[in-house]
């Protein structure tokens, strides 16, 4: 588990693995982004609940979007939390995608977000639509913190900016078209899902998107 500011977390599997993140809303509340891949997902939840004693403080799960190795370990979390009291939230080009995905389990979104919505105004998150990598791909902006959650945005490999496999895309052209997106906004540093969990600087970002949009 890496402490990246004051409230936010991530926590990982064993060995190579793609990420989590939690938020610390409060002493009694916890925020979870994303839920890496299943097999990752008891190593997770035993990290979890040796910093915070038990998964019943993660109130609200959100989803960057529904790829398996950010949703894959949603059953095994959901498996040792109340389900009934846990949100679920997703933007609302991903829900349906999502809903069908997880239709045998029995697991549906509970609350869709719009682009530019506050999701918690208490720690002032906002969702940010970036459709492309998926079509209900969301970056998640800690205003106060000034840090952006840009999940599958951009990746980061060994210090050097790359797009997401393009394979892996549901529109590339659309996830270039929307890149600049994010600089509409307020922040310091981007934290990526894939590869590096670490801050990549605003500027960093900007040269990225800047060559890609020209």
């Amino acid at each position: 588990m890496k402490q990246l500011s004051s409230i936010l977390y991530s926590v990982t599997g064993k060995g190579f693995s793609m990420p989590a993140f939690i938020i610390e809303k409060n002493e009694k509340e916890l925020i979870l982004i994303d839920s890496g891949l299943k097999k990752d997902a008891h190593a997770m939840i035993r990290k979890i609940e040796s910093k915070w004693g038990s998964l019943d403080k993660i109130s609200t799960i959100i989803f960057t979007h529904r790829h398996a190795d950010h949703t894959g370990g949603l059953p095994v979390f959901l498996d040792k939390i109340n389900f009934k009291k846990i949100v679920l939230i997703a933007h609302q080009d991903e829900e349906p995608l999502f809903n069908e995905l997880f239709k045998a389990k029995g697991i549906s979104i509970t609350k869709s977000v719009k682009h530019n919505e506050i999701i918690d105004k208490k720690i002032k998150l906002r969702a940010i639509h970036t459709p492309g990598h998926t079509f209900g791909h969301l970056c998640l902006l800690l205003e106060e913190e000034k840090l952006l959650l840009i999940g599958d945005l951009i990746m980061d490999i060994f210090g050097k900016l790359f797009p997401v496999f393009k394979k892996a895309h549901d529109d590339f052209q659309l996830w270039e078209k929307n890149l600049a997106t994010i600089l509409d906004y307020d922040w310091n540093y981007a934290i990526p899902s894939h590869m590096s969990v670490k801050k990549i600087s605003r500027e960093k970002i900007e040269e990225f998107i800047l060559k890609r949009t020209k």
